[in-house]
């Protein structure tokens, strides 16, 4: 048994009152992956999911569509990308000089913490760029190491992926 987190979605009133939604995202919270190689990683198909959760496959896309118009999901090479967090808020100390003029830190919007999340996935990327890599070519490893150990659910994804490994590996290349 492990812990997660998940982003409330209270605060996004369409979308929580949307049961078939609400549904969705919980689910894919929990089977996201938790590791650094697949942090926050599903790889799972549409009607999986509609099987998995009792919803029809048209109400699974729809779902799917109003979690990615809310940015809490992203499809990306095949695999479905879950926001479970949003940066901390950066509380501002009170000021030396007057006390009386201390005033509410200002609350960043969601589109601001939207593009912070962004520069800091630029930069990750650009990090794993150095390296020769994408977070896609780090998950692909991984299952590689993992079929090897025998995992056959790894061995089915290595399979089914490599081509996508190798035009990483080409475009990383190119880039050099």
């Amino acid at each position: 048994m492990r812990y997660t987190t998940l982003i409330d979605i209270t605060e996004i009133p369409a979308l929580y009152r949307n049961v078939n939604a609400r549904l969705l995202y919980l689910h894919l919270v929990l089977v996201a992956g938790y590791h650094d190689d697949d942090r926050d990683m599903a790889d799972i198909s549409i009607r999986r999911l509609a099987s998995d959760t009792g919803l029809t496959v048209s109400a699974t896309r729809h779902a799917l569509r109003m979690l990615q118009d809310a940015k809490l999901l992203f499809r990306q090479d095949g695999l479905w990308l879950v926001k479970k967090w949003l940066p901390a808020q950066k509380i501002s100390g009170r000021p030396k000089a007057d006390p009386t003029t201390w005033r509410q830190p200002s609350e960043l919007s969601t589109g601001d913490i939207l593009l912070q999340q962004r520069e800091e996935e630029r930069a990750r990327e650009k990090q794993l760029e150095a390296q020769g890599k994408t977070s896609f070519m780090l998950y692909y490893e991984e299952k590689m190491r993992q079929a090897e150990e025998g995992d056959l659910e790894a061995a089915r994804i290595v399979r089914q992926r490599a081509a996508i490994y190798a035009a990483h590996k080409e475009k990383i290349e190119q880039n050099r």
